[in-house]
């Protein structure tokens, strides 16, 4: 199978706003529809269905679509990755074809360019893995259209995090540990 790559598209990018969605709503009992993630977000529920299917399959969401469906986080917010949830999306995460399959090019062993494309995908990928859904969930969100939402979203971004010894912000892993 020939890999194509893979840039951030809709898919991708809604993923990730349907995804902030149902973390925002944690504490929600009951499975939030994707009709009320498109009231939310202003995304066209229709293909919020298209997107729920692939995450569902990664086991990043759980329920059922349909109109008594609706959809919760497969697991915390903490443990999703921004890039968890694009790969499940899109597709891995490549920036060039020979990065992950050199055999793909003729070039890829004198290649000039494939070390730097190698890196910037390392990089890339290692930048989306250090940030979760719980870090979005945590930020306010100019574009959600859910007030509430909103609201907890902007009160966890103006709450004073504890500080370490030298004045900086302690990370979650730090505040955890102790």
């Amino acid at each position: 199978m020939r890999r194509v790559p893979v840039r951030l598209n809709t898919r991708g990018r809604y993923g990730l706003q349907m995804m902030s969605q149902l973390a925002c709503r944690l504490g929600e009992p009951a499975p939030v529809g994707l009709k009320d993630i498109a009231r939310a977000t202003g995304l066209p529920w229709r293909y919020l269905e298209q997107i729920a299917s692939p995450l569902r399959k990664a086991a990043l969401i759980k329920g059922r679509p349909g109109r008594a469906g609706g959809y919760k986080l497969g697991r915390p917010p903490s443990a999703i990755t921004l890039r968890d949830v694009i790969e499940a999306t899109t597709g891995r995460l490549c920036l060039m074809e020979c990065v992950d399959d050199p055999e793909t090019c003729d070039c890829s062993p004198r290649c000039p360019s494939r070390s730097m494309w190698v890196s910037l995908t390392a990089d890339l990928r290692a930048v989306l893995d250090r940030y979760t859904l719980d870090d979005l969930a945590q930020r306010p969100c100019a574009g959600c259209r859910d007030t509430a939402a909103r609201a907890r979203r902007l009160r966890a971004a103006l709450t004073p995090q504890p500080r370490g010894r030298r004045g900086t912000a302690l990370s979650k892993r730090a505040r955890a540990t102790g």
